[in-house]
């Protein structure tokens, strides 16, 4: 039942080429817009439906919905097994609600149906949730546009977050970190509380590539960090590279990875110029944590969690 589970994980319509009569007049309609589903799509780290990250230990998916009304779903495990789901699917619209219908037929690697609900966010971010429904699953129902997510019952007791899943696209047409992100408490990386006090810190990075943090300590006293930041992505995985330009209060570069979720902001960085002796920055390709101290990886002491105001 669990792999069934899968199944039920994911997946616009077909572009619609509408032109005027050329007897009545020259103009011809540009095509339909496509819905927003078609794309190819990520979900790591907070972005993973804890239902599955439970029942399957999912790491990664990496969902494509083409505009021929078909999609594949690859789904990665934490022993790094993958599995490809395939088939077609349809979508609509509800009235009154930016969050649509789905209905995927899956023939790969087995024969199900699965429906529910998705919605894609003004800054390109999607959150999705189904369920199998064909073969049916004792108990389960799937989730409904008038009852929004987190409607998937079970026994006719809605699951919430369980099987809630968040997706970000593969090439972002807007920087998804822009915006103000706010760390505090358990989310402060351990690094930092050990070293500087640090309570919260209240971090704004711009549109115009400038950014602002506010770090507050146990005492309350506030520091400013300001500059400005560049990003760049990376194949195949939704962690992108960042290079930050500080002016104030002292002249420093730093260089790290972040990921932005439907649910959070994961961030970790280091100064770079001037060097910290024995310190390298994380990478992409070797994950968060990856900072190193004389080559041995420092895990969680400097992952910064922050959550979107």
């Amino acid at each position: 039942m669990k792999r069934l589970l899968l199944a039920a994980l994911f997946t616009s319509l077909t572009f619609l080429y509408v032109g005027c009569d050329s007897k009545k007049d020259d103009t011809v309609e540009p095509p339909a817009e496509q819905d927003k589903i078609v794309n190819t799509w990520y979900s790591e780290g907070a972005g993973i439906a804890p239902g599955l990250a439970a029942t399957l230990k999912s790491v990664k998916i990496i969902a494509t919905f083409n505009s021929n009304n078909t999609y594949t779903v690859i789904a990665k495990d934490s022993a790094g097994a993958e599995v490809t789901y395939s088939g077609t699917y349809s979508v609509s619209e509800n009235t009154g609600t930016s969050i649509r219908s789905i209905i995927l037929n899956q023939t790969v690697p087995t024969s199900v149906t699965s429906k529910g609900i998705y919605q894609v966010d003004s800054k390109g971010m999607m959150k999705y949730e189904v369920v199998q429904t064909t073969p049916e699953i004792a108990g389960i129902t799937p989730p409904v546009p008038a009852e929004g997510f987190g409607s998937t019952k079970y026994m006719n007791v809605a699951l919430g977050e369980t099987w809630i899943q968040g997706f970000v696209p593969a090439t972002p047409t807007t920087e998804l970190l822009t915006g103000t992100w706010v760390s505090e408490g358990a989310n402060v990386a351990p690094g930092l509380v050990l070293t500087l006090k640090t309570k919260k810190i209240v971090a704004t990075f711009n549109s115009n590539n400038t950014y602002t943090v506010v770090a507050t300590d146990s005492f309350n006293v506030d520091v400013t960090y300001s500059g400005t930041f560049s990003t760049a992505a990376n194949s195949g995985t939704s962690i992108r590279n960042i290079t930050l330009n500080q002016t104030v209060p002292t002249t420093v570069t730093s260089t790290g990875i972040y990921r932005v979720t439907t649910r959070d902001l994961k961030y970790e960085v280091l100064q770079t110029t001037p060097a910290i002796t024995g310190f390298t920055a994380p990478t992409a390709a070797e994950g968060f944590g990856s900072t190193k101290y004389n080559n041995i990886p420092l895990g969680a002491t400097w992952i910064q969690t922050f959550i979107y105001q």
